[in-house]
């Protein structure tokens, strides 16, 4: 019964048409009995919130030996329930089951023009942006996302590490910021984008969306080849800007396959 309510809390959060495919109870028991972590989120007795993970391998990278981690597929809460810090609780649940089990490393996928997740993941968490992967899921999204590209930022989130202190809020450029402008505040590199992506592209069209999409994929698998990102935050006049910093020579990034 549980898995089947986070089946269908799932499908309703992310809009999911018919043909758009969905998760079953079954996978979801699977992982749960495979090394797999299902955390669920309640408010009594109703579902409101869950993640799904799954254990992976990382087969070296930078001379170092294979390491396992937990990937997160994905977490959705309901959208009533959003704002309520209930996606800090399942992510700090995950965590802690993680710990329990001796793995120090978590990685998730989001879509870096998602703002809004980005601020949580970096800024909140304290995770980073590794890698950037074009088109993980295909040349299109599904449910709510449909038409959009499914280009997405691997975030980490090492257990063990250090509390990182607040990244300084970007100071403006001569002239002021505008989206997709890419800047040098000191050593690291500023990116400026839209803080609510969705209104963008209702307000501009699905063309002048696609057109700076492609401005801001093109700068940031750019940026990820010597830099991380570690911070997104908002900026007046309904933008935000990510910060990337120079990776430290002996930073373990993304293999790629």
């Amino acid at each position: 019964m549980e898995m089947a309510d986070c089946v269908a809390l799932y499908e309703r959060v992310m809009g999911l048409r018919p043909d758009d495919g969905s998760l079953n109870p079954r996978l979801l028991t699977a992982l749960q009995h495979n090394s797999g972590l299902v955390i669920g989120a309640y408010l009594g007795d109703e579902l409101v919130g869950f993640t799904y993970s799954f254990l992976a391998l990382e087969h070296g990278a930078d001379g170092h030996g294979p390491r396992l981690y937990q990937y997160s597929q994905l977490a959705v809460v309901a959208d009533e329930r959003q704002g309520l810090g209930i996606g800090r609780l399942l992510k700090l649940g995950q965590r802690d089951r993680c710990l329990a089990q001796g793995t120090t490393l978590i990685r998730w996928a989001y879509d870096p023009l998602q703002t809004r997740n980005a601020h949580f993941n970096l800024d909140v968490l304290g995770a980073v942006v590794d890698a950037f992967k074009p088109a993980l899921y295909g040349t299109s999204g599904f449910g709510a996302a449909t038409g959009e590209p499914t280009d997405r930022f691997i975030v980490s989130w090492d257990l063990n590490g250090p509390a990182r202190p607040a990244a300084p809020a970007p100071g403006p450029p001569p002239g002021g910021h505008h989206p997709g402008e890419v800047y040098d505040d000191g050593d690291d590199r500023i990116v400026v984008l839209p803080d609510d992506w969705h209104r963008l592209r209702a307000e501009t069209g699905p063309d002048h969306a696609a057109r700076l999409r492609g401005r801001l994929s093109h700068t940031f698998a750019r940026l990820l080849t010597d830099r991380t990102a570690v911070s997104c935050v908002r900026l007046p006049d309904g933008l935000a800007a990510y910060r990337f910093v120079p990776r430290p020579a002996a930073h373990a990034t993304i293999p790629r396959p």
